[in-house]
């Protein structure tokens, strides 16, 4: 359509006069062009040099050429070279063809590519005009302009030969028309037919091989899942056991501690050596939408590299097709970073509580955040009458995480991860069926000393204990690893938590 128009206003301005035509000086061809152009003097090896302001049109005649097939050896020679000075080729937007093929109302061919060098459009146009052959060179001019003025071309028309001239004297007879002798077609026998389309199937069959860029792709894919593999298969088997060293029969400690699958909200079980059973419960919409918003958008961009991989690679696809799977990708991908921003968002305005329940089934404590700020998180713990008990706080940014808590009179305990091999790992890997989980070290008043432990095992399970009870209440310490257990959860999947 644009193309049209812009012929349709060619033509007006030729009409009233602003337009020009130009022709080759060997007399092969002339062009028509808006008034904007000038003719300047040609070099020895041009036929037509025309300048607008910074924009150049030069032509200059092939020798020893004068067919298609001349034309199609020597556009594919200069493509060769644009690649290999690693110029930016302009391919057909839709259809992604590198040569753009046409012909005149003289059924001359023309064949056209365009490319971008230093910053700068270049198109240079091939094209035969009666027994000669032309190649015409456009600078500066955007591609979809510059192909415009390709199609003004005009070639020189062909002669046509004097027919003779049916007289009085000579007159046309019907004995003298015969009708032209159809030579039978040799037929062919169904397996006949058959055999021959399968051997030519097999000509044309693509013999498969595995682009050079996806090697180093495929290959951290593999060793990835191999990896994950077999520390999930290793920690099925052979899973760490609890600790179950006797300790004070009126002690709180250990307080045990595992998650329970099977709901997209998240659930978690605790109970100390009292028998006290507690359920820990929060939901996590917010998250999962970050997660499968930023995984999707990672899946489909390497979508849209592998089939662009193998579409360079040649094979002999449905380029259409290719070209619209490849921008669906592209679309799912922004889609999912969009879905991974509006989770954030979601999380950020309306942050979920942390309900954990008592064996009878109320509510003994809720937990919310309150405030968020550039470098930390604070958290506060509520009683079954809302009143604030504890006070948790994290900062955002730190390689290992570090928690706080702290009561009414001050500081209890300090919490921080105990493994930095731990930390790294876990960002790049994942937990590993359990082998990066995290586990603390806790230092409270009075120089207790504990720990809160992940054990070692695909289900998360942890385990609290501390050598002096009295420190501090044990609901305290259930309250931080039930909090820590939920926002700093370790995932089988890279994450930067």
């Amino acid at each position: 359509m644009r193309r049209l128009a812009l012929s349709f206003i060619f033509c007006l301005c030729s009409v009233f006069g602003f337009a020009a035509s130009f022709t080759a000086i060997d007399q092969g061809f002339s062009i028509t062009l808006n008034s904007k152009w000038r003719e300047v003097p040609s070099s020895d090896t041009q036929v037509l040099n025309l300048r607008s302001g910074q924009n150049k049109i030069n032509a200059i005649p092939l020798e020893k050429c004068n067919n298609l097939t001349c034309l199609e050896k020597i556009i594919a020679g200069r493509i060769k070279q644009v690649k290999n000075k690693q110029f930016k080729l302009i391919k057909n937007t839709y259809s992604g063809e590198e040569v753009k093929r046409t012909e005149f109302s003289t059924l001359d061919p023309l064949l056209s590519f365009s490319y971008v060098a230093n910053g700068k459009p270049y198109t240079e146009g091939y094209f035969t005009s009666g027994s000669k052959a032309y190649k015409m060179e456009i600078v500066g001019l955007p591609y979809a302009e510059a192909e415009l003025n390709l199609s003004f071309i005009a070639p020189k028309p062909k002669e046509v030969e004097d027919l003779p001239l049916i007289t009085d004297e000579e007159p046309l007879h019907e004995e003298n028309i015969q009708a032209p002798q159809i030579e039978e077609t040799q037929r062919q026998t169904l397996s006949e037919t058959l055999s021959s389309k399968q051997e030519l199937q097999q000509e044309k069959k693509y013999v498969f091989a595995i682009p050079t860029k996806l090697y180093n792709l495929i290959f951290i894919i593999f060793a990835y899942l191999l990896i994950i593999v077999g520390f999930f298969s290793f920690n099925l088997f052979f899973a760490q056991i609890p600790d179950d060293t006797p300790t004070n029969p009126k002690s709180f400690y250990p307080i045990r501690g595992a998650r329970l699958y099977g709901s997209p909200d998240l659930f978690l079980r605790f109970f100390d050596s009292q028998g006290q059973n507690f359920i820990v419960t929060s939901q996590r919409w917010g998250s999962f939408l970050v997660v499968w918003g930023l995984y999707g958008a990672l899946f489909f961009t390497l979508a849209h590299f592998v089939i662009n991989a193998f579409a360079e690679q040649g094979i002999d696809t449905h380029k259409v097709l290719v070209n619209t799977i490849m921008s669906l990708c592209y679309l799912f991908a922004i889609f999912g970073l969009i879905f991974a921003i509006a989770g954030k968002v979601l999380s950020f305005l309306f942050p979920p509580a942390i309900y954990i329940y008592n064996d009878k089934g109320s509510v003994a404590f809720k937990i919310v955040r309150r405030g968020s700020g550039i470098f930390n998180h604070a958290y506060l713990v509520l009683s079954d009458e809302n009143n604030v008990v504890y006070r948790l706080e994290t900062p955002k940014i730190f390689l290992l995480r570090k928690w706080m808590l702290f009561d009414k009179q001050g500081e209890l305990a300090v919490i921080k991860e105990d493994s930095l091999a731990k930390a790294l790992g876990r960002k790049l890997l994942g937990h590993l069926g359990g082998t990066f989980r995290a586990s603390y070290n806790v230092r409270g008043k009075n120089e207790s000393k504990g720990q809160i432990m992940s054990l070692r095992s695909i289900k998360a399970r942890f385990q609290v204990d501390i050598d002096k009870p009295q420190a501090f209440p044990a609901t305290a310490m259930l309250v931080t690893a039930a909090v820590i257990s939920v926002i700093n959860r370790d995932k089988y999947y890279p994450w930067f938590n």
